[in-house]
């Protein structure tokens, strides 16, 4: 039977609708047939179901208006995972060795409105997620790195929407979730997503609407001699609304156990400011406990605001640390309209929602409330000082890169503001990462209307002076992955090659260290590098500790003599001090090996070292490492060795030859 002779609606509900008929097929039937081609092409409600099946319901916020428009849908959706697929997996050859995807090829993905970015977007989240992707490192590691940079540039987006509306009309709740959106770009998946958060405010605000109601049916049955005052009965809009704040809070610190977060004990940045996982932990930062509460109050027709207090309460039972991280204190304010501002209430949701009268903060009778901007900067603001506190003790490179991540969050919030534009240059020039969005951010500055070049002094870091270095490190970072395509053809005298897991002996602070490692590129001989540290010294020739001891004895000896002749001079024998610095540091004539190794001893773990030949020897039982930029030169780790990827075996034809004769 031929498929003609079946009635339009027979093929499309029964037919082509079947989960095994896939987009790919309808498109061969198109090709096929003219008559099956205006069948198929015409359908839309077919098309809108194979989009979802395919892909998801990802885009259920679609308006009405844009009906009939499923097949134009699908085949862009077809042609932009093409798009991503291709840039993805031809990355590597144009960041190798740097590991950065540049900005140029992630605006080339993105470019255009609705819903082409959140096409991209979910594209690179499925390759994520893809098991073939998945085996190759490299191509994971680019596919993360652009997922987390198309969201930036969508999220820029929405703060630039956000931020140009009337403090009338913005919302502390939509504020809060863009920063907890923020806080989620590198989970794959797992970000923060406003729908979510709505639907958990929905059941909060059902559950204090069940209380209300019962309370109500309560309140009827009470006899008219009975003291306690019913619900219905209240006439006053004061004690109606402080009945309500009084189930707000059982809801959401007796039932639910909110709590505020102990962010001052904890490095996660995530569990700080992460909206999602204060629904799902039940504990969150002041800012966003109160974006909760006042939300709920808000469908509850009820009309807080933010304030701030500098006042210290004692009874807190907070220790000292954390009250003074969380200076000024954030409060919510609802003033009863129909009284004075005596009448005003304040919520404190750092202790559980606790309603005070106005009498305790008299202070804050005529403050204004504090505006949106100011709460969420205000949130920034503590997270980076306690990171910034962090990283200044403790040196800390998680610490480090966070405030990088924040940092740039700041641009996001204020992209006119110098101060923060510079100090997001200052780090990516610092850590030599993402300086083409530094770049842009400067140059984005200089156009705007607020760019005064005359008060440019005056700022404790010059935008054009930073913008100069930027371009200045990004060209050198072009030159090094110019020089990466140069060819290293072996010699005979050089012993390991790329990929293979060593063993490197060295010296630090007086320590001999054993550590595994693998070895990244070579050179014949030592060439120093800004990004490849090289204060590795063998054990074999640095200097026993007999010889240290004989060299201090010697120093003693010298200093009686100069104390017996006064001011005389020493003499030095050159012969033995030039023998000694041999005997120090290594030869430079030796080949030299990049490594990329960890030491778990260690705050900052992770190690790029040049370290001469002698200090190496081949680790019979291969473990792998534990390192960042491993997968910048490595598709996977094998067991015995780490398999270079494209561009590193382009760079060392023939070391895969070496490496296999040494593994056996």
């Amino acid at each position: 039977m031929s498929l003609l002779s079946l009635s339009n609606e027979v093929l499309i509900c029964y037919i082509f609708s079947l989960d095994t008929i896939s987009i790919s097929d309808l498109q061969s039937l198109m090709v096929s047939c003219r008559p099956l081609y205006n069948i198929i092409r015409e359908s839309d409600e077919l098309w809108r179901l194979k989009f979802i099946q395919r892909w998801g319901d990802f885009l259920s916020q679609t308006p009405k208006s844009y009906e009939n428009v499923w097949f134009e849908w699908t085949t862009m959706r077809l042609k932009k995972a093409k798009e991503v697929q291709k840039a993805v997996q031809n990355m590597s050859s144009v960041a190798y060795p740097l590991g950065q995807s540049p900005l140029i090829v992630i605006n080339k993905l993105i470019v255009g409105s609705y819903p082409i970015p959140e096409y991209v977007q979910n594209e690179l989240e499925e390759l994520i997620s893809d098991k073939n992707i998945k085996a190759n490192k490299t191509t994971a590691h680019y596919a993360s790195d652009a997922l987390i940079k198309v969201r930036i540039s969508m999220l820029d987006k929405k703060w630039l929407e956000f931020m140009a509306q009337p403090e009338s009309q913005k919302s502390l709740f939509e504020g809060v979730a863009l920063v907890s959106q923020w806080a989620t770009l590198e989970h794959g998946k797992g970000q923060t997503c406003l729908q979510d958060l709505e639907s958990s405010i929905e059941e909060i605000t059902d559950r204090v609407k069940q209380l209300e109601l019962e309370e109500m049916r309560n309140g009827k049955k009470l006899e008219l001699g009975v003291e306690k005052v019913s619900f219905a009965s209240t006439v006053e809009p004061k004690k109606k609304n402080l009945k309500v704040f009084d189930f707000i809070n059982q809801v959401m610190f007796n039932e639910l156990g909110f709590k505020k977060h102990p962010y001052f004990y904890t490095s996660d940045r995530n569990l700080y400011c992460n909206f999602q996982q204060a629904f799902e932990r039940k504990e969150g930062c002041p800012a966003v406990l109160c974006a909760i509460y006042q939300e709920v109050a808000r469908k509850m027709d009820i009309l807080c605001e933010p304030v701030f207090c500098d006042q210290i309460d004692r009874e807190d039972g907070i220790c000292f640390w954390d009250r003074m991280m969380n200076r000024p204190k954030l409060l919510l304010r609802w003033k009863d309209s129909a009284g004075s501002e005596d009448d005003s209430i304040y919520i404190d949701v750092y202790r559980g929602g606790f309603l005070k009268q106005s009498s305790v903060y008299p202070s804050l009778r005529e403050q204004p409330a504090a505006s949106v901007d100011s709460v969420l900067k205000n949130m920034l603001g503590v997270l980076t000082r306690f990171m910034w506190n962090q990283y200044d003790e403790f040196g800390l490179k998680t610490m480090r890169d966070d405030l990088l991540f924040y940092a740039r969050l700041a641009c996001s919030m204020s992209p006119q503001n110098p101060n923060a534009i510079t100090w997001y240059a200052e780090h990516c020039i610092g850590m030599g990462i993402q300086l083409d969005d530094a770049i842009k951010l400067l140059q984005n500055y200089f156009q705007s209307p607020e760019y005064k070049p005359l008060v440019e002094e005056l700022f404790s870091r010059c935008p054009s002076k930073m913008l100069e270095e930027c371009i200045s490190k990004l060209y050198e970072q072009k030159g090094e992955i110019a020089d990466a395509k140069t060819v290293h053809h072996r010699l005979s005298s050089l012993k390991f090659s790329v990929g293979l897991v060593m063993i490197c002996n060295y010296k630090k602070w007086g320590s001999k260290f054993r550590k595994p490692c693998v070895i990244v590129s070579w050179n014949l001989k030592f060439q120093e590098s800004s990004e490849w540290k090289s204060e590795v010294r063998s054990d074999d020739e640095y200097y026993d500790e007999e010889d240290s001891d004989d060299f201090e004895d010697e120093e003693d000896e010298g200093d009686e003599e100069v104390d017996e002749e006064d001011e005389g001079d020493e003499e030095v024998d050159e012969d033995k001090a030039c023998s000694r610095m041999k005997k120090a540091v290594p030869s430079q004539d030796q080949p030299h090996y990049h490594i990329l190794m960890v030491d778990s001893d260690e705050d900052n773990p992770q190690f790029q070292l040049n370290v001469p030949e002698e200090t190496l020897e081949l680790l019979p039982a291969a473990v792998p490492i534990e390192h960042d930029k491993i997968w910048f030169h490595f598709e996977r780790f094998d067991g015995r060795r780490y398999v270079p990827n494209a561009e590193k075996r382009a760079q060392f034809p023939e070391d895969e030859a070496v490496t296999l004769s040494l593994i056996g």
